[in-house]
């Protein structure tokens, strides 16, 4: 791309999300909404109205027209726009999960290498700034023991498409393993199913890593109490992130004095919090800036192609040990 030229942008699927995506372009610097698409009537004009741009219900009519899109539809059908996208030279920010089978996944990762196109997956919590700073903790060398993370909230239960695996878990799994940065070695889990459900209303999972570590992941949209918190145990100390919140805690505790003395038992009392800064921000607003300046060539994407085929791959692990079939890795 030109330097200083307006990256032209659409969003393909404007129901909640999508138009969340459609509000943060129409404020980015240096980029034009110059189109949204979407087969349904009232999303369509309800988006179209309200800002003001060409509203579409296919995807011919953008060709030619656009430099990037976000794609923000039903997963069953990221592989099919995405793939179309791409193989007429259009980045493409694909909403997580990136598809409904590996299959899909190698789809679409092939379509952006042959056309050497951003394919950028819409993991949005590796871009909330509480997580980037325990990225940069962490980057300072300490091995990670541990991690438990938990997202819940019966909010969720409105989503009908995908399970909560792929709904709330695979933002959870991505972060895990990128910043364990080890492959899987083992799973195990088990699930709580409603008589509505379709793939489990409460998930857990155990996940051991090459190297000793294990994480434990957890989602539900059948708690009614909305938490989304992830702790890590480390040589640096006991870190927790509220992506809620964005805050992040360190927790550290001195080497413990044991024994009694001559006035009876001693107790170590140097335990301490600190509260690291973090500047707040909206995450969806720093996701798509990287996306277009990842489409300008100035940076690599954050979250890779391979990097949410693998979420996909462990994510199908969960399911099968969820329905007890086993979920050992290979």
């Amino acid at each position: 791309m030109k330097p200083g030229k307006n990256i032209r942008v659409a969003v393909i699927g404007v129901g909640q999300m999508g138009r969340n995506h459609v509000r943060v372009y129409s404020q980015l610097r240096g980029v034009e909404l110059v189109a949204v698409v979407d087969t349904d009537p009232v999303n369509l004009q309800e988006t179209v109205s309200r800002v003001g741009c060409p509203g579409h219900a296919a995807l011919e009519p953008i060709l030619g027209r656009v430099d990037a899109v976000s794609v923000v539809t039903p997963p069953g059908t990221h592989a099919r726009i995405g793939t179309f996208l791409m193989d007429h030279g259009i980045h493409c920010l694909i909403e997580k999960p990136l598809a409904i089978s590996e299959e899909q996944g190698r789809q679409l990762i092939d379509a952006a290498a042959r056309n050497n196109v951003v394919l950028l997956v819409g993991h949005i919590e590796r871009f909330n700034p509480a997580v980037q700073a325990l990225y940069g903790l962490l980057a300072q060398g300490s091995r990670i023991h541990a991690m438990d993370v938990r997202r819940m909230s019966s909010a969720s239960a409105r989503i009908t498409d995908v399970d909560v695996i792929a709904d709330l878990m695979t933002h959870d799994l991505d972060i895990v393993m990128n910043l364990m940065n080890q492959p899987v070695t083992r799973v195990v889990a088990g699930c709580v199913r409603t008589p509505d459900s379709g793939g489990g209303d409460y998930v857990s999972a155990l996940l051991g890593f090459e190297g000793g570590a294990m994480a434990a992941v957890t989602a539900s949209r059948m708690t009614k109490n909305r938490v989304r918190e992830l702790t890590v145990t480390s040589d640096l100390g006991w870190l927790m992130v509220n992506f809620i919140t964005q805050e992040l805690f360190i927790h550290r505790q001195g080497p413990g004095l044991g024994g009694a003395g001559p006035s009876g038992p001693r107790y170590s009392w140097d335990h301490s919090v600190e509260r690291v800064s973090v500047r707040p921000a909206e995450s969806l607003a720093v996701e798509l800036a990287h996306f277009i300046d990842a489409v300008r060539g100035g940076v690599p994407p954050l979250v890779t192609g391979q990097q949410a085929l693998d979420v996909l791959k462990v994510a199908r692990k969960i399911r099968l040990g969820a329905d007890g079939v086993g979920g050992d890795a290979e």
